[in-house]
């Protein structure tokens, strides 16, 4: 914390947020917009999905790959979702408060990518499992 010349805490983030905005509007970039405090807390709510969704699939893929057909990992995954563990650190109620921070990120993208991560990293017999899977509905069309 920022403490100002008496000793007290700074508490005027405001004023640096508006005025950083305004420097660098007149130094570098015309069409900076006006950030405020809040917006801090929006980019560490998105920054901070993208790395939970990443660990997410990460922890999946060796938990499937230590454990095989374990009924515990399921739990495992349901109490570790991404989005719960956000909600919980920004101190929100529900999910879909949380929910509204993440609007403007692309969460599909997020989950793609770790998702395509994670089968770079199975097993060749994970492989062909998952891919079974798959080959009645290929077979139906």
């Amino acid at each position: 914390m920022g403490l100002q010349s008496t000793g007290k805490p700074f508490v005027d983030w405001s004023t640096v947020f508006r005025r950083t905005s305004v420097r660098i509007r007149e130094r570098y970039e015309p069409r900076f917009p006006t950030t405020a405090s809040h917006r801090l807390r929006h980019s560490m709510a998105m920054a901070t999905l993208e790395q939970l969704i990443q660990g997410f699939y990460r922890q999946a893929a060796a938990l499937v790959a230590d454990t095989g057909d374990d009924a515990a990992m399921a739990l495992y995954l349901i109490k570790s979702d991404p989005m719960l563990v956000l909600r919980d650190l920004l101190g929100h109620q529900s999910v879909l408060s949380t929910e509204l921070y993440i609007a403007r990120l692309d969460v599909t993208r997020l989950y793609r990518d770790a998702y395509k991560d994670a089968l770079a990293r199975r097993t060749p017999a994970a492989a062909a499992e998952a891919d079974a899977e798959f080959d009645d509905e290929e077979d139906a069309r």
